[in-house]
């Protein structure tokens, strides 16, 4: 009973924490011998080792995290049968990287863009049509009179707008039609800022060919007829008179002061005359007459058509237009020409007053028809990444390091112990 009670009072001293870590710690050992040893230069190579092995796993795998963690890197990614919508919304975020092939390659003009056009006023209006130029024709005028006057040349001055806008027309709808046949090559789906640029600049340059080959065209008739010296059908250029009761010869026509003779540019105001007294009843303002019929008229504005009084005017010297209800040109329609813009104005831009232009991207998307849109973007690794990788690492890291590092440790100090006993044999 007494050897019970002394035993019981026995107390184990307490050691600190801190010192049962040191001492598992120095007691950790990750390399211990195939068969227990007791040789402690052998135990202490394997202490060595492990603590090495610690730091330098460690210290590698904190290099690794933070080279994984701050390292950028570029993604790409994939999207299936992208619609228009979601190409603009990643063109938004990704345009320097973003890359959609398209699948068909070449798409006509006529799926992805439109042209629309207004003419001058006069091309519409009451004034070129052919019952307004026939009722001209149905004048009572003397026999004497001759084609400076107006009751003569009415007529053919509308016609001739007629002429300028239905040639003009028929033009445009040809060459547009082919237009339209051409073919737009897009290898890539294009931005709606590239797109659209590219294509308002295809339909200016079709304008302006347009306008360049008609200009062209005009101007060699115009040339050639003056170089010839070409009599006029309506008899502008030269005149007849009688020579002799049997003879009848021709001289060049003069208007005013100026010869036909010498120059094709002679021109005088239009007007209504009166034979009786040789004078003007009334003149139309800006309106020509002279050597060649086209000529005077494309010096010519249209400015009388655009006041109700000059047309009341005008129209009372006809007696089927008297009391006929004609409309004047409403100038409020102009948007590029004015009411005193020449003839030759309104050719030179094909009579077209406004150009109405438009482009399709959303159908010129779809016949591109994108079966897939790939973009890069740079960005750090997430943490899964970086999880799964250093897990990758870390189990050849820690084999390689308990190969090399044992033999390593080994190496270094059988070295420094003969090192060691050498300097002592020195010493001795």
């Amino acid at each position: 009973m007494l050897l019970f009670i002394l035993e019981s009072n026995i107390t184990v001293p307490h050691i600190p924490l801190w010192q049962q870590m040191k001492v598992t710690i120095n007691d950790f050992n990750l390399f211990p011998s195939v068969q227990p040893t007791i040789d402690q230069n052998e135990i202490k190579t394997q202490k060595i080792s492990t603590k090495l092995f610690c730091i330098l796993l460690v210290l590698i795998i904190t290099i690794l995290l933070l080279y994984t963690s701050l390292i950028r890197v570029v993604k790409t990614v994939t999207i299936n049968d992208p619609t228009v919508d979601k190409y603009v919304e990643l063109y938004d975020q990704y345009s320097q990287t973003l890359s959609c092939p398209c699948t068909k390659i070449l798409i006509n003009y006529e799926d992805i863009l439109e042209i629309q056009y207004l003419f001058h006023p006069i091309c519409y209006s009451d004034f070129i049509d052919q019952e307004w130029i026939t009722l001209l024709n149905f004048y009572s005028a003397p026999n004497h009179a001759h084609m400076k006057d107006l009751f003569f040349a009415s007529s053919q001055i509308f016609q001739g707008l007629k002429s300028f806008c239905s040639s003009i027309e028929n033009i445009l709808s040809n060459n547009l039609n082919k237009f339209y046949r051409n073919e737009y090559v897009s290898a890539y789906v294009k931005s709606s800022q590239l797109f659209n640029s590219e294509v308002i600049l295809l339909i200016d340059q079709f304008r302006n060919a347009l306008i360049n080959d008609y200009f062209l065209f005009f101007s060699m008739i115009h040339e050639t007829t003056e170089g010839n010296a070409l009599l006029s059908v309506q008899m502008t250029n030269f005149e007849m008179y009688p020579w002799n009761e049997t003879t009848v010869r021709i001289r060049p026509a003069e208007f005013g002061n100026c010869s036909c003779s010498y120059s094709s540019s002679c021109t005088t105001e239009a007007a209504f005359i009166n034979y009786n007294n040789n004078t003007n009843i009334f003149v139309v303002p800006e309106l020509y007459i002279g050597c060649y019929f086209i000529k005077s008229l494309l010096l010519s504005t249209l400015t009388c058509l655009f006041q109700k009084q000059c047309i009341l005017h005008f129209t009372s010297f006809f007696t089927y237009l008297r009391g006929r209800e004609t409309r004047w040109l409403d100038s409020s329609f102009l948007n590029v020409y004015s009411n005193n813009s020449t003839v030759q104005d309104l050719v030179d831009q094909l009579m077209i007053d406004t150009w109405n232009s438009s482009t399709m991207y959303n159908q010129y998307y779809n016949e591109c028809q994108p079966a897939q849109c790939t973009y890069s973007y740079e960005t750090r690794n997430d943490l899964v990444f970086i999880i799964t990788t250093l897990i990758g690492l870390v189990g050849g890291l820690t084999t390689s390091l308990k190969i090399v590092i044992p033999r390593l440790v080994k190496l270094i100090r059988d070295f420094l112990l003969k090192r060691r006993q050498v300097d002592l044999s020195v010493a001795d």
